[in-house]
């Protein structure tokens, strides 16, 4: 039986042309590129001879976005540092505190050892007062600026004066006329300093940029510092349950806010208070007894404004190192929340952070090149992300600096006259008659 034999046509032989002839037809010219890919991609970059006018450029197919709006976010950090709570141990012979609390408005009795004395500014604000070794000594703990001027946003960087007009404002409202030789003593600051607090403000212009400041904070501290601790987004500690030191960073713009903590309507210049430490994340060191006997720092006379400057700085040469950017847009909060994720994980460098899906993708590239100015149609360039980004350590650095405000210590102290008489009820009277 003989097998049908197929018959197989060869291959067309064209003559006087060869694949890499000029008169090729489109198949070998295809061979020939595919040929000529693989002979680069085995050639050393330095030997291949490069053809500029053959060249497919990136932004041929990627182009580069390089406009925004608005540039950047400029922001004059508010500065603010200050002594806050302070705790000391004065000799001052006393009656029982029971006896002291009896028929005084200004003091409330918290147990049989411990009082809680009222401010004038606000009886929300207090010192606590506790009696030691037999009624020789009172251990006083108070915040300096809110106990004398109802608030401390704003206050002083010494602590021997300031610290002796609050103790002598605590004895008033207590009702207690210190002997000649213990007031000598209290004067001359014959006492000691058990804790001090000291306190500087992080302006960061921004919600989103103090939130992220916090973050970031959160992180470091959570990495590097032993015993930390942290409070939802609102607080975080380092060293809470330390006998020696605690730094301790907030949001002081959101704890203002509070019922407990709002400005009593006495504070002088409130409005100005409340606007200016708006987005403003605080740092506090606290440093008790153990730590300010080794420090040599236990008496009021050794502090000084360098020596406060000097031991926060430390901390915040050691927070300085903190990861990650944020936008730096004055329009990205035009947007809706889809499209600013979406934005800023592309000028992060995520080019797939956008669908390609038509419809959806013009409709957001067209809400955020009308909200902002940049053209999400291919990838950010280096200068863009310079402009719309800024790193969060620049964030802290920037929005940190040192001033106290002895200037108006004396206004601040004295409080609004006419906010006193509302609180009092004295304007209403008036207004009537």
């Amino acid at each position: 039986m003989k097998t049908q034999s197929v018959s197989r046509n060869p291959l067309p032989m064209y003559s006087g042309t060869t694949l890499f002839s000029a008169n090729a037809l489109p198949s070998a010219i295809s061979a020939r590129k595919a040929v000529s890919r693989v002979h680069q991609l085995g050639t050393p970059i330095a030997a291949r001879q490069l053809r500029p006018t053959t060249l497919l450029k990136q932004t041929m197919r990627f182009p580069l976005a390089s406009k925004a709006k608005k540039p950047a976010i400029e922001w004059q950090p508010f500065p603010s540092c200050l002594i806050d709570t302070i705790a000391v141990v004065i000799e001052l012979r006393h009656k029982p505190l029971k006896r002291i609390a009896s028929d005084n408005p200004n003091v409330n009795q918290k147990g049989t050892f411990e009082l809680g004395v009222h401010s004038k500014f606000s009886s929300k604000i207090k010192a606590r007062v506790m009696s030691r070794e037999n009624r020789e000594k009172l251990y006083i703990e108070a915040s300096i600026p809110k106990f004398m001027t109802g608030q401390n946003i704003v206050g002083l960087e010494e602590l021997y004066g300031p610290c002796v007009s609050l103790i002598n404002a605590v004895l008033d409202q207590m009702g207690i006329e210190p002997s000649e030789i213990e007031r000598a003593k209290i004067s001359k600051g014959k006492f000691q300093i058990v804790r001090v607090d000291y306190a500087v403000h992080c302006a960061c212009s921004s919600p989103e940029r103090a939130a992220a400041v916090m973050a970031a904070l959160r992180s470091l501290i959570f990495a590097k510092a032993k015993d930390s601790s942290a409070y939802g987004n609102e607080t975080i500690y380092a060293g809470q349950h330390s006998s020696r030191w605690t730094l301790r960073a907030y949001r002081k713009d959101l704890e203002i806010k509070k019922a407990t903590r709002r400005l009593p309507a006495s504070v002088y210049g409130r409005k100005t208070l409340l606007e200016s430490v708006e987005n403003c994340v605080r740092l506090e060191l606290v440093l008790r007894s153990p730590e300010l006997t080794r420090l040599g720092l236990s008496s009021p006379l050794s502090w000084n404004t360098a020596e406060a400057r000097k031991r926060m700085q430390v901390w915040i040469d050691r927070l300085s190192n903190l990861n990650g950017v944020v936008p730096n847009m004055e329009d990205l909060d035009k947007l809706t929340n889809v499209s600013q994720l979406k934005l800023r994980a592309w000028l992060t460098g995520d080019l797939s952070a956008f669908t390609r899906a038509p419809s959806t993708f013009s409709a957001c590239r067209k809400e955020i090149l009308l909200k902002t100015g940049i053209d999400v149609r291919g990838e950010p360039s280096v200068e863009l992300q310079r402009r719309a980004l800024l790193c969060i350590r620049d964030v802290f650095k920037q929005g940190i600096s040192f001033k106290s405000y002895p200037g108006k210590w004396d206004a601040l102290c004295a409080g609004v006259e006419s906010a006193n008489a509302l609180v009092t009820g004295k304007t209403a009277t008036h207004a009537k008659r």
